[in-house]
């Protein structure tokens, strides 16, 4: 394959978390298994083209205290998995070399190609190289010229169940110009994601924004616009927005996106989407109430969206969902423009929306989500007896921190959506883990009425009882737990709780 490629330093920062556990040895490893997969793997997989997850393992373990041999296991494991970086076909699996190079005068011409992305990868180191991280991300996904034209870098980043996004979001968080390449060259071989369902040109203010103040100061509401979960409250309400019907439990994926693009819930999802309104002149309190927004509506779908009296079901497409929203405040300080920043929290929602429809618009039920305990233990748990010197007993909940026995059960988890999710679930409590009932944004309307049913008491514990529910359904696998896995029934419909046998989208 190609000699003399250009390359990046495969240097690493701590991520957000930093939990003890990081060394020398295991900041080494984590580059050089880092390197070792981008010079080596494609970032697709398979005739269908699954993602290719190895880097998100990866630092998502590294970030919560993996050693350096578990960092090699993970390695080992998930790396049997990607295709070679020079696979261009993939229903033969073959190998062969590109005889085109990418470059600044023709990188438009090979958008969505996925036999490009060597070629993107060299063409995107080369231009970090040159113009340093942020600038090439707001030129080749927030720029006009990256946009126009059938372009659309950004409906390609935020395409593909949000992988690009994710991607540059770990690139991002742990300062690795490497990474960004690579996820730049990741979003340029996706589709462009539902044209249809974004209008980010210009957002101009809607109409139906809310232009008067709560009549409880304690009610938090956003500056401008609606909250998001009182979007979410009006899509459950929109006639529009019912779910395709009958429902179909062998429908793909792809078959679900085209029944959902169509009477009217395009146009729909553009009015709700517009609803969402960013107050730029607030500076970075504004970005950092909509990361809030994000993180405590994305955990209330993916925990709450299940059915009283049943097995919890978490909805895999959701759970992609929670996990993007980790990386936006990284995303956001990466971005140099104020206007990009912008159009990246607005871009969310109408992925968020078309997700919610495609799933049957699985309804929040706060009360729910709230009802899973606050205390999560693992299975067979044997709690060694405290001395009498001891001050308080780990054995009684209201003296007990479920997070390290998380943290230090999940680190061994197959999945890494599983260790992701949990990161994610981690970060949200500890930023907001001391809300009082009822003091998430949104939680009530203008009026004092709550936006979902119970969402009055729903307070910070709810990042730790989701922790629970995740840990509960994926499995506590050092506790003897076997592996579960995540839901692909489409939870929304009632169909799809006829029974607990349900089949994967795809």
């Amino acid at each position: 394959m190609p000699q003399n490629k250009p390359t990046l330093l495969p240097t690493l920062r701590q991520g957000v978390l930093n939990l003890p556990g990081s060394t020398l040895e295991t900041k080494v490893t984590a580059e050089r298994l880092l390197k070792e997969d981008r010079e080596r793997h494609h970032c697709f997989y398979g005739r269908v083209g699954f993602h290719n997850h190895l880097s998100h393992h990866l630092l998502a373990a590294y970030d919560l205290g993996a050693p350096a041999a578990l960092l090699q296991k993970i390695f080992d494991a998930e790396g049997k998995d990607p295709w070679d970086l020079y696979i261009l076909n993939r229903k033969g699996g073959t190998t062969e070399e590109l005889e085109v190079q990418v470059n600044a005068a023709n990188w438009t011409t090979f958008l969505g190609d996925a036999k490009h992305y060597p070629g993107y990868l060299d063409f995107f180191t080369q231009e970090v190289t040159q113009h340093g991280a942020g600038e090439t991300l707001e030129r080749y996904v927030f720029a006009p010229a990256a946009n126009g034209n059938g372009s659309h870098m950004l409906l390609r980043f935020v395409g593909g169940a949000v992988h690009p996004l994710i991607q540059m979001g770990y690139a991002v968080e742990f300062g690795s110009d490497a990474m960004v390449a690579q996820a730049l060259a990741q979003t340029a071989v996706h589709d462009a994601f539902r044209p249809e369902l974004f209008d980010l040109q210009n957002a101009p203010p809607s109409p139906e924004a809310p232009i008067r103040p709560s009549q409880n100061p304690q009610h938090r509401q956003p500056s401008k616009g609606h909250s998001l979960l009182s979007i979410l409250c009006k899509a459950y309400d929109s006639e529009t927005m019912r779910p395709v019907m009958p429902y179909d439990s062998d429908a793909l994926l792809s078959a679900r996106f085209k029944a959902a693009c169509a009477d009217g819930r395009p146009e729909e999802i553009r009015r709700l989407s517009a609803l969402w309104q960013i107050d730029i002149a607030r500076g970075q309190a504004e970005l950092d109430d909509k990361v809030e927004e994000l993180l405590w509506t994305t955990t209330l779908l993916l925990v709450g969206s299940g059915r009283r009296g049943r097995k919890p079901r978490l909805d895999f497409f959701l759970m992609h969902m929670l996990n993007a929203s980790l990386f936006v405040p990284s995303l956001l300080a990466a971005i140099p423009s104020e206007g990009s920043k912008a159009t990246l929290l607005r871009s969310t929602v109408p992925v968020l929306l078309i997700y919610l429809t495609v799933r049957g618009r699985p309804r929040i039920d706060a009360g729910l989500a709230m009802s899973y305990t606050a205390t999560p233990r693992p299975p067979h748990e044997k709690v060694p007896q405290a001395d009498a010197s001891s001050i308080g007993n780990p054995r009684e909940d209201e003296e007990f921190n479920a997070w390290p026995g998380i943290v230090a059960s999940v680190l061994y988890a197959p999945d890494a959506h599983t260790v992701k999710a949990i990161r994610a679930l981690y970060y949200a409590a500890q930023r907001y883990g001391r809300t009082p009932p009822g003091g998430a944004i949104g939680a009530f309307d203008l009026e004092g009425r709550e936006t979902h049913e119970g969402i009055s008491k729903v307070d910070g514990s709810l990042f730790v009882r989701a922790a629970g529910v995740v840990m509960d359904t994926l499995g506590w696998v050092t506790h003897g737990q076997k592996a579960g896995s995540w839901d692909r029934s489409a939870l929304g419909w009632d169909d799809a709780w006829k029974n607990d046998a349900w089949k994967n989208d795809d």
